[in-house]
């Protein structure tokens, strides 16, 4: 099958392909760019480019999950966050109202959001769409408060 074959084995395309599976695509472009990882079809692929592209990755993925991380901080119930205080009173709830209870639910559908941005490949989420999640649970909460009265 080597003799004049239309088949040949492309181990960079397959490594970025994997790549883009374990990571996200964002991820893998910048990487692929950055590396030059271009299709070669019968070169071999270099262990230190696999090494490197993988360090690469990961730590972009770190940096994005900061990233969220800074975000839901920033909007955090549980820890009376300016941006929590800010919504409620938009919304005219009283934020010392809001129980710690209620503030802990809050922060875990949050989370529970930003867990499903990642899942659909939305890393990091921006900061006006977060706080748009907090603002549309907030109003869940006011709606539910009348019926726990």
């Amino acid at each position: 099958m080597s003799e004049g074959s239309d088949v040949e084995l492309d181990t960079m395309e397959i490594f970025v392909t994997a790549l883009g599976r374990a990571f996200f695509r964002g991820i893998q472009g910048a990487v692929v760019r950055e590396l030059e990882l271009d299709p070669k079809p019968g070169r071999p692929l270099e262990s230190r480019l696999v090494l490197q592209a993988i360090t690469m990755a990961e730590a972009s993925w770190q940096a994005l999950q900061g990233v969220d991380f800074m975000t839901q901080l920033m909007l955090s119930a549980a820890a009376h966050s300016r941006a929590f205080v800010e919504t409620c009173r938009a919304l005219g709830l009283a934020p010392d109202a809001v129980s710690a209870q209620q503030r802990a639910a809050v922060d875990g559908c949050m989370q529970q959001r930003f867990a499903q941005a990642v899942r659909q490949g939305n890393f990091p989420v921006a900061p006006a769409q977060a706080q748009q999640w907090l603002h549309a649970e907030l109003m869940a909460l006011q709606t539910q408060a009348p019926a726990s009265r």
